[in-house]
């Protein structure tokens, strides 16, 4: 599950589970800035590259993530001397049984993060993306027949109403916004089960998933649906497709070596706080009183939560 501090596994529209490394004390400085840019890339980078590339389909966006990231994870795990470790993980069974379930989550969490933005949506992912650790609380209590704290079980409840007003005042669910919440959660708990590291185990998914995303590119163009090598521009960004995806899990995965779990916990409101403004501010969607008080209700939750989670965590 993802509670934040204790057993927190994070994830936005792209982010692998940290593995539980013991923090490094001579860097927390270095660790904070890795953290703050890991979670303002996913915030604001990743969302304003999906805005930029609105134009192309969105499946075409989901197989270049693939596409053009896995040759960016296998040069740093090369330069790390560590594709051997590929082997290994894929070797181990608990890995292999969940592999496929993660991979389909990670590529679905995906797919509705980039519907999101280029469907004008990304306040409702934003949303997402703040009750994701709350939904997870839940699957640890149905799932794993964990028992709630009271400041835990009244954070649960909060968000509750602020969905509720949120649909309430839509006359609609915030359909988007649970599959994402709950897609999040799910694959975090399964990434906390699966042995290999963040590198590593993203490297396993984006192995699974490369044949399909080649023939879904070339599906693609077969049916001339596709803009790369057709537009100079879609066709570059395509390219760097990868890059953007994988330069916050590099950030992440060493802040998360050298600092407290409760405290990235605490960075990760960074992501959803940055695509709201961004929605609002620079993409123009709506934002209502309605939303005000549903977001501000189920930012209390969060709040709520974190610092219970926080008092709660183990000193490592």
């Amino acid at each position: 599950m993802s509670p934040l501090g204790e057993r927190w596994e994070p994830m936005e529209d792209d982010r692998p589970a940290a593995e539980a490394a013991p923090p490094d004390p001579d860097h927390p400085t270095l660790g904070v800035v890795q953290g703050v840019g890991a979670f303002l890339w996913w915030g604001i980078v990743t969302s304003c590259y999906f805005k930029w590339l609105d134009r192309v389909s969105p499946w075409e966006l989901l197989a270049w993530r693939v596409l053009g990231g896995l040759p960016v994870l296998l040069l740093i795990l090369a330069f790390r001397r560590d594709l051997a470790s590929l082997g290994v993980a894929f070797r181990d069974r608990a890995t292999r049984r969940t592999l496929l379930l993660s991979t389909l989550l990670i590529s679905a969490n995906w797919f509705c993060f980039i519907i999101a933005v280029v469907t004008e949506r990304l306040r409702e992912g934003s949303l997402g993306f703040l009750i994701n650790p709350l939904i997870s609380v839940l699957l640890g209590v149905f799932i794993l027949g964990e028992r709630l704290r009271t400041p835990q079980a009244v954070a649960v409840g909060l968000a509750a109403v602020g969905v509720s007003l949120l649909t309430w005042s839509q006359g609609a669910l915030p359909v988007l916004a649970l599959i994402l919440a709950t897609v999040s959660a799910v694959y975090g708990l399964l990434r906390k089960r699966m042995p290999a590291g963040p590198t590593t185990g993203l490297c396993l998914e984006m192995l699974a998933l490369f044949p399909a995303m080649l023939a879904l590119q070339v599906y693609l163009t077969v049916r001339g649906e596709t803009l790369f090598l057709r537009d100079a521009e879609v066709t570059f960004g395509l390219f760097v497709g990868g890059v953007v995806t994988i330069v916050p899990l590099v950030l992440f995965a060493s802040s998360a070596r050298r600092l407290r779990l409760s405290t990235v916990g605490l960075l990760q409101y960074i992501s959803p706080t940055a695509q709201l403004l961004l929605a609002v501010l620079a993409f123009g969607e709506e934002f209502t009183r309605w939303h005000a008080i549903s977001f501000s209700i189920i930012w209390v939750a969060a709040g709520l939560y974190t610092f219970d989670s926080v008092r709660h965590a183990p000193r490592r």
